[in-house]
């Protein structure tokens, strides 16, 4: 069994993310060559607008929000809440990269639509394919309104129900970013999951984390948690939402307890004199990172260590021009000194504040695989 991956050029600039995700449902078969793609019975879903997706947020300058893929999907569960699997925030960085697009369609999504991720959090007991379920908590209220959750137990007598898959994953040219839904059949229950066969639709790369929806009683509850399945996309295995209702609770409570803090980034001072010990200590869209000599200072989430250079355009010298506070500048290794300004706060973005530059910085581009398989 392989987790649902969806391919992205755009998780090429996460540290170390081992983000898998699963896909969305078709209109039509694909040809047998094609074993990644969805199967049939799929259409658009504009009626979930709490079905989310995950979407990585580069931090290069030139590269649109919009053209990101989708890395998983998840159900917001209250304002900064977004439930989804484990695998899909298992690495501790991840997450300061990523942005939840609240739109039926990402790439039409407003600016309004798309929310930053403060924190994620996964499940104490998580392994893969077990206890696969997470939270990201977002830096800011949602634009829509979280889905009330109703806590149901599936049982045996739950086998041979439809469910429902709904997720923001591949379509059959392999562009992701529709929310789309179909029906599937639930073939067996145990203890921590469900699984099930396409009826006629399944999830599949890029749907990971996405909501399972079965019908009891004339309602529909949200039972599972999109987790994997085989290659083909034929068949999936599903986290029982029912059995963490405690850890949903405890962050859904936390989130509301504890707003978020985080300032927005700013360009005065230097970021490599910015000490640290966690994520939380550094700006939004920045994250803690050590430098050469083992100490930790905030850096633009993603890449190494690093101080805020000259306004620029683009790559230069080898130095990447990067997004900040709402315009674009170099971003430099902190193993060079910095301007003889005295920080990173370089305002005129004149050419010769890049003289004396020695070092080249090297970035962290990992490109997720194509399957990350989960036996």
């Amino acid at each position: 069994m392989t987790s649902r991956t969806s391919e992205s050029r755009a998780a090429a600039i996460l540290l170390g993310v081992a983000a898998a995700a699963c896909g969305p449902v078709l209109e039509s078969a694909p040809p047998p060559a094609v074993s990644r793609q969805a199967v049939v019975g799929g259409a658009p879903e504009p009626g979930l607008p709490f079905v989310a997706a995950i979407v990585p947020v580069s931090p290069f300058c030139g590269e649109a929000d919009a053209a990101a893929p989708v890395i998983c999907t998840g159900t917001l569960v209250s304002p900064r809440v977004l439930l989804t699997a484990a695998h899909c925030v298992e690495n501790a960085d991840a997450p300061q990269v990523y942005a939840v697009v609240f739109a039926e369609e990402t790439a039409h999504a407003s600016a309004a639509q798309r929310v930053r991720v403060a924190e994620g959090r996964l499940h104490p007991a998580w392994r893969p394919g077990v206890n696969d379920i997470g939270v990201l908590l977002l830096a800011g209220d949602a634009p829509v309104t979280p889905l009330a959750l109703e806590p149901w137990a599936l049982s045996s007598d739950s086998v041979g129900r439809l469910a429902r898959v709904v997720g923001f994953g591949s379509d059959a040219q392999g562009v992701t970013g529709l929310r789309r839904g179909g029906l599937s059949r639930i073939t067996s229950v145990d203890a921590n999951t469900f699984a099930i066969e396409a009826a006629p639709a399944m999830s599949c790369g890029g749907d990971s984390g996405g909501p399972v929806f079965v019908a009891h009683d004339g309602v529909e509850h949200l039972a599972g948690i999109t987790s994997f399945g085989d290659l083909a996309c034929t068949t999936g295995a599903n986290t029982r939402v029912d059995l963490h209702a405690a850890f949903i609770q405890s962050a859904i409570e936390d989130a509301a307890r504890q707003p978020p803090a985080r300032a927005p980034m700013e360009l005065r001072g230097d970021a490599c004199a910015r000490r640290c010990a966690t994520h939380a200590d550094c700006a939004l869209g920045m994250a803690c990172v050590p430098q050469a000599d083992g100490v930790r200072s905030c850096a633009v989430a993603g890449l190494e260590a690093g101080r805020f250079g000259a306004v620029c355009t683009g790559e230069q010298d080898g130095h990447p021009c990067v997004k900040a506070a709402g315009t674009c500048r170099l971003w430099l290794p902190c193993a060079e000194a910095p301007p003889a300004s005295g920080g990173c706060a370089v305002g005129d973005g004149r050419p010769g504040l890049l003289a004396g530059l020695l070092v080249s910085l090297t970035l962290l581009r990992r490109r997720t695989p194509a399957v990350a398989r989960r036996e």
